[in-house]
């Protein structure tokens, strides 16, 4: 029987999970998902049209369901034998902590794609001989992480500056013909460090653009930066704005991808609680909401007026 997975599609740390499935699965589907809301609708869909039966196991990574999917989960002993989730977000540690859900799995030293990669090689007994795999999931592993910054590792970084070049479908397709199972290092080729080139051209122009249009708002002693902007570009900008002293926190609204996201550019201050304010989650220093009318509406009536 084929395997399913659900996975985080903004990003090359859920993208990455899928790309690992497909590499240790003869047959795999898979559902590319924005946000929570978005994985909710889906898998409560997918759960009463009984497409589970279609399925050997269905693995969930680099998110995790509402609280009131995962007991739908659990009160059903066939879907909680065959649903593995598996995510490194505080914010869901702390919402499952409560409950005995044997089926979740949260880890927050790593990144899902190398939480995915031990978990295929503990219990499935999967052996992944060759460098390249190994090396591209710890250089997701870093680029998730932020450690890439420490260790200045650009071809961790730009393995996001890849995605927003390739889009989804072309990065999946690209990482999935290019991790050959070849025993070699991995390695960027003449042409992808062209397109990485391209890209970083076309982004600081449209960085300078995201620059002119923030809006700082300054709340008890803390400083917001509020812009509306594509949701490729929020990692980029955030990192633009460090070396900004009028800025402490970039609200970033993506209405292309129907996110809030929330940075931490001042390392003194945390953005989690603000996205569980939204019915969002994440890190301490990066974290997300659902863009949603009623999310806006509240954004903009708690920092714009």
């Amino acid at each position: 029987m084929p395997i399913k997975i659900f996975s985080h599609q903004a990003d090359p740390d859920g993208l990455g999970c899928i790309i690992l499935c497909k590499k240790s699965f003869d047959e795999v589907d898979y559902t590319l998902c924005k946000n929570v809301s978005d994985l909710d609708y889906k898998l409560n869909e997918f759960i009463n049209n009984e497409e589970d039966l279609n399925y050997e196991k269905i693995f969930i990574t680099d998110l995790c369901p509402s609280i009131d999917l995962l007991d739908k989960i659990s009160n059903n002993e066939k879907l909680k034998n065959k649903i593995i989730i598996i995510d490194h977000h505080v914010s869901n540690l702390e919402k499952t902590k409560e409950k005995d859900y044997s089926f979740v799995n949260i880890n927050l030293d790593k990144c899902a794609a190398k939480l995915f990669y031990d978990y295929l090689k503990e219990h499935w007994a999967l052996i992944f001989p060759d460098k390249t795999l190994k090396e591209f999931v710890e250089l997701t592993n870093l680029h998730d992480t932020w450690k890439w910054k420490e260790v200045n590792n650009l071809d961790a970084y730009h393995l996001e500056t890849l995605l927003h070049k390739l889009g989804t479908i072309g990065y999946l397709n690209h990482f999935i013909e290019k991790l050959d199972f070849v025993s070699r290092h991995f390695k960027y080729t003449e042409e992808e460090e062209k397109w990485i080139r391209e890209q970083l051209e076309e982004e600081q122009k449209y960085l300078d653009n995201l620059m002119n249009r923030i809006i700082y708002k300054k709340i008890d002693k803390i400083n917001y930066g509020i812009v509306y902007g594509l949701y490729n570009y929020r990692n980029s900008l955030s990192d633009k704005l460090r070396d900004n002293k009028n800025c402490d926190i970039l609200i970033f609204m993506a209405v292309d991808n129907e996110t809030i996201s929330f940075r931490s550019i001042n390392n003194d201050v945390e953005v989690k609680s603000i996205a569980v304010e939204f019915n969002g989650g994440g890190h301490d220093k990066a974290s997300s909401c659902p863009l949603n009318k009623e999310n806006e509406r509240k954004i903009i009536k708690k920092f714009l007026n």
